[in-house]
């Protein structure tokens, strides 16, 4: 039975308003399943289970799958699911976000979904703060160029294309075509002595502060941590000064595409 009629059976009408897209290509689910790498070691978690079809899968290789549902009417589908898999009917986001409730027990290790579309950019900020082993997810490709070209994102991880996935692969058939991505993360920029790249980290895991002060305390905690070099304040605002970074953009908190592309190339070499 295929998930139209799966979903006829429940008298179930999938909402595109609420990113409600279900890949009907089993082969395609075994490719995404085969990309997450998984064993018995790893702790998934899944945001956006809807029917169940991607979540059944990854029980069957990871010792556990943490999915998130939260329209209630699929609940037919998940309850059926392998014990397992632990099923929160309810805003992931109480989850994943850096002080929720579920915080001090975090305890995934990849991350395999098909995101709602809504959900996609805040947890990608999200994943700028957190460690993980793999990110494998299902996205619009119109997505993808946001990623690409989104300077934040750019400063932790690159968007690797694994599968291409025609508009005609879900039901209902959304309005654009999907990739399959690995987010990749950058490597250490301690272990590469890159500075630009460690700046521009922590830069942004620091935008409560004003750039001139994070790039401050950036340079004096790279130096320490790479060269276990003491500089001082004095020394890091030289360094900075330097640059010839325009004050506009040091008086600000780093919310501008600009302050990232001008710490890449001015730090970088």
């Amino acid at each position: 039975m295929g998930i139209q009629e799966e979903l006829e059976k429940y008298n179930i009408i999938p909402d595109p308003l609420k990113d409600q897209f279900f890949l009907k290509d089993e082969k395609m689910v075994d490719e995404i399943v085969r990309f997450a790498d998984l064993s018995k070691d790893d702790i998934v978690l899944e945001i956006g289970a809807g029917t169940g079809v991607l979540t059944k899968e990854l029980a069957k290789r990871a010792g556990k799958v943490i999915a998130f549902e939260i329209d209630r009417k699929f609940k037919p589908f998940l309850e059926k699911l392998p014990s397992n898999v632990e099923v929160y009917y309810e805003d992931a986001w109480n989850y994943v976000q850096l002080h929720g409730k579920y915080r001090k027990r975090k305890e995934y290790n990849k991350v395999i979904s098909n995101l709602p579309y809504s959900f996609i950019e805040p947890f990608l900020h999200n994943l700028t703060f957190l460690e993980y082993d793999k990110v494998i997810l299902l996205v619009p490709l119109k997505f993808l160029k946001k990623i690409e070209g989104n300077e934040v994102f750019a400063s932790f991880f690159k968007a690797k294309v694994l599968l291409e996935v025609p508009k005609d692969k879900f039901y209902p058939v959304p309005r654009t075509n999907s990739v399959v991505i690995d987010l990749v993360k950058l490597d250490d920029p301690v272990k590469t002595k890159n500075l630009g790249l460690f700046l521009r980290q922590y830069m942004y895991q620091h935008e409560g502060q004003l750039v001139k002060n994070s790039l401050m305390e950036g340079i004096i905690k790279y130096k320490r941590l790479v060269y276990s070099k003491k500089v001082t304040k004095n020394e890091a605002r030289m360094i900075i000064q330097e640059k010839e970074i325009d004050k506009n953009l040091l008086e600000s908190h780093p919310k501008s595409p600009e302050i990232y592309k001008i710490v890449e190339e001015r730090f970088t070499g």
